[in-house]
């Protein structure tokens, strides 16, 4: 099954990485607009403040995506290289605990867009959807990294428990 779902997780890490690039270049552009209208005209563009944080709620929930493949989320190494054991089990615990996180905020997440269906960001003419949909598009977007990572741990610990 690695076999197959590391390539589809490899593209999909790369067009991720791609549309994060994009959607963080448009919040840095949107960031110094509202900066250099405040400072330089003296005019607030209004629409600058949901738009950043549109942006930067997509931002983040795809990166935590992303994260997910990389094993990149927050990690405290407690045991020594040499107990390969106990590290694997560990690791593997780690991942269950990233898979409830990732159930809580599907959960959350669907909650807020629900909630969002039927009011609008005011400045952006949009419905508010658009932003607490980052929530669970992210974790569905985790669920094949993470697929693939516990794979992997649990071949690591496999192997680990056979020396």
């Amino acid at each position: 099954m690695l076999a197959i779902l590391e390539p589809v997780n490899r593209i999909l890490e790369r067009v991720l990485l791609r549309l994060l690039a994009l959607l963080f270049g448009l919040l840095v552009v949107t960031v110094a607009w509202q900066v250099a209208g405040r400072e330089a005209f003296g005019v607030a563009a209004i629409w600058t403040q949901e738009a950043a944080l549109l942006l930067f709620t997509w931002c983040v929930f795809l990166g935590a995506a992303v994260a997910v493949r990389r094993s990149g989320h927050y990690a405290c190494e407690i045991l020594p290289p040499s107990n390969r054991r106990a590290r694997a089990a560990l690791k593997l615990l780690a991942d269950l605990a990233v898979a409830a996180s990732a159930l809580v905020l599907l959960w959350g997440g669907i909650s807020l867009a629900e909630f969002g269906v039927n009011r609008d960001l005011e400045t952006l003419g949009i419905a508010e959807v658009w932003q607490f949909a980052a929530l669970p598009a992210g974790v569905l977007l985790m669920v094949p990294f993470l697929v693939e990572v516990v794979l992997r741990d649990l071949a690591a610990l496999r192997c680990a428990l056979s020396d």
